[in-house]
């Protein structure tokens, strides 16, 4: 049975997109999942036939802000904590010991031995402005292989392939870790902080507009009356006892 042609580029965007990055889909597939569950209970909100639709009134602007809330505090929180841990990587903040003894590799025999804290001595400043994993692609481009002969080029070239297959694996890791760290963070500290606060002002908003209704119809019925006004004081109508107006 051929696979769907939809299913196959699915799965191949999947995999350009996340095969090196895990954090990234996980970052992503709990927005998504937050997206989903949030859609799902408005949705039961709609359909349930048990809830009046003054009730309804009341509580779909609370499950709405709720919803938002939930979506973009989640997905700000991870991504912003994911990048952070992106960018400590990449700029050589964060390296393990391996990913660090195979950039060493790299080194020319020309130049003196170095130790694992020395390895940026293997770029130049300008080149240490870029993205770690930058340089090790375009390892052909750095200026520890100009002037090089073509037999030690192509083993610094060797020795860079090698490191960025090793540091990207590293940078996957520290993703998903950052990812996870930050969903926990983010669902169970932040996020209900922030929506038990949004929550309340949007219910207490809520609550003042039914009163208000409420009481402009208790002035219109004329329900708050102790007793009905003669036809002779038809413009005294609206002032009830609440109002402090003695006839």
């Amino acid at each position: 049975m051929a696979v769907p042609k939809f299913v196959s580029k699915f799965c191949q965007y999947m995999w350009n997109h996340y095969s090196k990055d895990g954090g990234k889909l996980l970052v992503h597939m709990g927005a998504a999942g937050w997206v989903l569950s949030s859609a799902a209970q408005i949705g039961m909100l709609l359909g349930d036939k048990s809830i009046d639709k003054k009730q309804k009134k009341f509580l779909l602007p609370q499950e709405s802000a709720d919803a938002a809330v939930n979506v973009v505090m989640y997905y700000s929180i991870c991504e912003l904590i994911k990048r952070g841990g992106d960018l400590l990587v990449e700029k050589g903040k964060f390296l393990t010991d391996e990913v660090v003894d195979l950039i060493l590799k790299m080194k020319p025999s020309s130049m003196p031995v170095l130790k694992q804290k020395e390895w940026t001595k293997l770029f130049t400043k300008a080149e240490l402005k870029q993205n770690l994993s930058f340089l090790l692609q375009n390892a052909d481009n750095l200026n520890i292989v100009k002037n090089l002969s073509n037999t030690e080029r192509t083993a610094v070239l060797d020795a860079a392939k090698e490191a960025l297959k090793k540091f990207e694996s590293h940078k996957n890791n520290v993703g998903i870790i950052s990812a996870i760290a930050a969903s926990v963070l983010a669902c169970n500290i932040i996020t209900p902080y922030v929506r038990n606060k949004l929550a309340s002002k949007v219910q207490k908003k809520l609550q003042y507009k039914e009163d208000l209704a409420v009481r402009k119809q208790q002035i219109t019925t004329n329900i708050t009356m102790r007793n009905l006004l003669p036809k002779s004081f038809k413009s005294f109508n609206n002032y009830n006892s609440f109002s402090g107006i003695k006839i």
